[in-house]
């Protein structure tokens, strides 16, 4: 980041820029940063930030000054259950978490937190065994907090189209959590789906055909994006 700093004048279209170790100086060269999703950046350097012209920047986040280390985990993210415990760490490290996670299982010893700070920007999930933990870990929170109550969901990423051809290959219920744009296929019906399917969490947008549409809605457990009915997906691809 020191190099990209110093060579342009403007920095632009990130998702996460993190100017945490930067030095007032390090911007003396910068005259615009746009197209920012989350902007890290430290105390020290807030002031210098100020001189800077900003545009279309979706969230600011101050990270307080520690001795220890900032930790930065950013993006699509799935993540153990001791996440909060940094155990080869130092109890001064600030842990950020900038994006879409999902804590996988609850494998968490009582002594969680391992972090001066927790802050989260951003969507996450995790499982109901762990809310306590959770709520305990997070000192600062910029965004949504999910949880779920399978012990192992089956997490999609990306654009997927599921057939009635998918459910059937499935032989216990499963979890599934979606983190992207996806599809129900015309040929799912609501028996097939009520015996295959245990819960849903959503983060993005799910399409399905209308007739699905309320059972899709009673299975989602947590919804942090977009139900739409599947024809109405197919109407925006043609214009």
């Amino acid at each position: 980041m020191e190099e990209i700093a110093k060579a342009e004048r403007i920095i632009e279209n990130m998702g996460v820029l993190e100017l945490i170790n930067m030095k007032p100086e390090d911007l003396a060269g910068v005259s615009l940063i746009q197209n920012i999703g989350v902007l890290l950046v430290s105390e020290t350097l807030n002031a210098s930030l100020m001189n800077i012209q900003q545009r279309n920047i979706g969230m600011v986040i101050t990270i307080p000054e520690t001795t220890g280390k900032v930790k930065v985990l950013s993006g699509q993210l799935t993540l153990s259950g001791d996440v909060f415990a940094n155990r080869s760490g130092s109890p001064d490290d600030i842990l950020v978490i900038a994006g879409q996670a999902i804590i996988s299982n609850t494998a968490l010893e009582e002594k969680a937190i391992g972090y001066k700070e927790v802050i989260i920007t951003g969507q996450l999930l995790a499982p109901k065994a762990m809310e306590s933990q959770v709520v305990n870990a997070v000192s600062r929170l910029s965004g949504q907090i999910g949880y779920y109550t399978s012990d192992e969901p089956r997490m999609f990423m990306g654009e997927e189209t599921f057939s009635k051809a998918f459910f059937e290959l499935i032989d216990e219920k499963m979890a599934m959590v979606f983190i992207g744009r996806f599809e129900m296929d015309s040929d799912v019906d609501a028996a097939t789906l009520k015996q295959k399917v245990s819960e849903i969490i959503l983060l993005g947008e799910l399409f399905a055909p209308k007739a699905l549409i309320p059972l899709i809605q009673l299975l989602t457990v947590v919804k942090l994006g977009e139900i739409n009915v599947r024809e109405e997906s197919e109407q925006l691809r043609e214009q």
